[in-house]
């Protein structure tokens, strides 16, 4: 009996290794299946069969083989997440066997496809309808690009396109962190600059909707000053500047609310505190004069100097523009196939209007 139960494991091993033998060549002959599917433009059918082999494969290099021409089977079906889904198959469970550079590269690309528009089909059977298409897959996609490879060249841009799609969600700290996080990663590139004047707008727009510490607006105002000094020539200075001016403006108002809150309170002397921060700080603010006034009032002490308040805030003045008050017909447009060389206008109504004033 001790015999029995010492040679018992033995054939058990001898058992597994000839099943695991056996599914291991029947994963093979599913993949030269797959393969001579794949050589006669049968893309389909040969991603079904070489899923299909990487399933039934214990061997490990079988496994990984099957999944590299899944990969490459998938992209012939112009399939982008279900090629997705293979490659991070494929770097998750044999990195050993994959080229991780190409392939993170790759998902790089089908993240900026799903950005374009690019869509896969919701059936395959139904792909020739071009509206029946899966959803976008673009954020998933970039995500674990970044976290595999978060400094590829590639990246500042796909940061970009994260966070205007978060945004689109309504988002607006995830949006914020992403462009903080190019700022940070990537302040010499190209990327950085609209990063900076997207942060700004973001950050003004979070203060607008409350702001209690004043925290988004203080950033605001770095960052402004960051784009300003890191850009000096840039086309978006001058709304930059305009922004600056509208965040001190905010600011002064701020302070001169609290002030109001203060007096209110009979607390002459905190008021009194925050009144002269407006004057000292942002003297060209609207409410610049208010806060004189009401300083004058509360301290019989300060004497008022020639203090003058711009009630613009020194904001620049847009030119403004007339449109015509009635938009020419145009008869004939200058082609190559006649001789015109400018626009032939409708004068019938012109000259009707003359007659009517005779």
């Amino acid at each position: 009996m001790p015999i029995v139960k010492k040679f018992v494991p033995i054939l058990l091993l001898c058992f597994c290794s000839v099943l695991l033998a056996a599914s291991d060549a029947e994963a093979v002959k599913t993949y030269d299946e797959g393969y001579k599917a794949y050589q006669a433009q049968e893309y389909y059918k040969a991603a079904k069969l070489f899923e299909d082999a990487r399933l039934l494969a214990d061997n490990p290099t079988i496994k990984a083989n099957s999944l590299r021409a899944l990969v490459g089977a998938w992209k012939m079906c112009k399939m982008p997440y279900r090629e997705f889904k293979a490659i991070e198959a494929l770097l998750s469970g044999y990195p050993e066997f994959a080229n991780f550079q190409e392939l993170v590269k790759r998902e790089y690309e089908l993240g900026a496809a799903y950005y374009r528009g690019e869509r896969e089909p919701a059936y395959w059977q139904l792909r020739k309808i071009s509206w029946l298409q899966g959803e976008n897959k673009c954020i998933e996609i970039y995500n674990a690009a970044l976290k595999r490879a978060p400094f590829m060249p590639e990246a500042p841009g796909a940061r970009l396109c994260l966070a205007h799609l978060y945004d689109e969600d309504g988002k607006t700290k995830a949006s914020l962190e992403q462009y903080r996080i190019i700022i940070r990663d990537f302040p010499e590139t190209e990327a950085c600059r609209y990063a900076l004047a997207a942060l700004a707008n973001g950050l003004l727009i979070l203060a607008e909707q409350g702001d209690g510490d004043g925290k988004f607006m203080a950033e605001a105002v770095e960052v402004l000053n960051t784009f300003r000094k890191k850009y000096p020539k840039a086309d978006e200075l001058p709304w930059v500047e305009r922004k600056l001016i509208e965040c001190k403006n905010i600011q002064a108002k701020k302070h001169y609310e609290t002030a109001c809150f203060y007096a209110r309170r009979n607390q002459k002397e905190t008021a009194c505190r925050y009144l002269a921060v407006v004057l000292r700080d942002y003297p060209e603010s609207p409410i610049a004069a208010d806060a004189e006034k009401m300083l004058v009032t509360l301290d019989k002490s300060f004497a008022p100097g020639d203090f003058q308040s711009d009630k613009n805030g020194h904001l620049p003045k847009l030119e403004t523009y007339t449109i015509p008050s009635e938009a020419e017909r145009i008869l004939i447009t200058p082609r190559e196939d006649n001789h015109y060389l400018v626009p032939v206008p409708d004068l019938s109504n012109k000259i009707n209007l003359s007659q009517e004033k005779k």
